[in-house]
């Protein structure tokens, strides 16, 4: 395995090491991730048209299983630990995050379905969470309206505009559009650096929070692993049943906003909830390093396989013309 290989198939685990060793330095580009995403989401959504996006029953019954599970791990744990509940709870009902689109994209799923589920997800998210903060919250400052003004504003720019911008440019500079769309691969890359970012902010985070023991840190980063691992489980199960979309029903009830999470938990929550989605966004790189991986090595695996048999119908086909010569040789008459 070449060195490029095994950076392209691993570039995520590579990106979180390296964004672990110079946290001291890289956590200070946090402020430049919005702008990163917005770069990706807008080449990766050249790949898809404005009719492509619609609501399928696979959406629903990953917006159903979201809130079934937030629901019964907040009631679960609140009573033994409700940072925990909070947290755990939280990050289940995030929506799904901006780049799982990219994501989904390099692992042969559809961008489309991810957009269409991101879209209502965001508004039923800032709709229903100011609801059941004030109930966990009742000291939480603002109005309703404000609330949920505040938490659109947070997802809305992001989301909304790369698609307007490109949409507009489809049909009014498609060659622009054209010539867009053939740098999609190398949103691989900017994801790689913005994983290093955040994974750099997230140590950065572990490192100056006074509240974080040792003893709560590993239950919350094994907490946030094993709810990690479920949401993917979930989805992927879910995608399997509806028509054999693994990949959409996997990334889009795992990979989590987990930005949003962390905002929502230090403006309306306990600072300490926050801590819970910063693990949970190590967990879900490595998940998304480890299925990048295999993808990349079975879709080499099919490449060879297929060079093979064109090797092997280029021996047979001459070798078939040669034993009809022998067998009827030119210029002898047979009787």
């Amino acid at each position: 395995m070449t060195a490029k290989r095994i950076f392209k198939d691993f570039g995520l685990m590579w990106a979180m090491l390296i964004g672990a060793l110079l946290t001291p330095y890289l956590y200070r580009f946090a402020p430049l991730l919005p702008y990163s995403l917005f770069i990706m989401l807008a080449l990766s959504y050249t790949r898809f048209k404005p009719s492509d996006l619609h609501i399928e029953p696979l959406h629903y019954a990953l917006f159903v299983a979201q809130w079934v599970v937030a629901l019964t791990i907040y009631f679960v744990l609140a009573p033994l630990n409700a940072t925990l509940a909070q947290g755990l709870a939280l990050i289940t009902l995030t929506p799904t995050a901006t780049s799982a689109a990219v994501i989904t994209m390099m692992l042969g799923g559809s961008i489309a379905f991810v957009t269409s589920f991101l879209i209502p997800c965001n508004i039923l998210i800032a709709l229903i969470a100011p609801l059941l903060i004030s109930a966990i919250n009742p000291e939480m400052g603002g109005t309703y309206l404000e609330n949920v003004l505040a938490i659109l504003s947070q997802v809305s720019a992001l989301l909304i505009l790369p698609l307007i911008l490109i949409w507009g440019l489809r049909y009014l500079l498609p060659k622009v559009h054209d010539t867009l769309s053939k740098y999609v691969q190398l949103t691989f890359y900017v994801w790689v650096v913005n994983v290093a970012i955040i994974s750099a902010n997230t140590v950065h985070t572990f490192m100056t929070d006074e509240t974080l023991t040792l003893q709560l840190g590993l239950l919350y980063a094994g907490a946030s692993a094993v709810l990690a691992m479920m949401l993917y489980y979930i989805g992927q199960k879910l995608g399997a049943y509806y028509g054999g979309q693994r990949v959409n029903g996997r990334q889009s009830l795992g990979q989590k906003n987990t930005i949003l999470a962390i905002w929502i938990a230090l403006t309306f929550l306990d600072p300490r909830v926050a801590i819970i989605p910063a693990f949970y966004v190590i967990w879900q790189n490595v998940l998304n390093s480890l299925e990048l991986a295999i993808v990349s090595k079975e879709r080499r695996e099919e490449l060879e396989h297929a060079a093979v048999q064109v090797e092997e119908e280029e021996e047979l086909a001459p070798k078939s013309f040669t034993d009809s010569s022998e067998k009827f040789p030119v210029g002898k008459k047979t009787l």
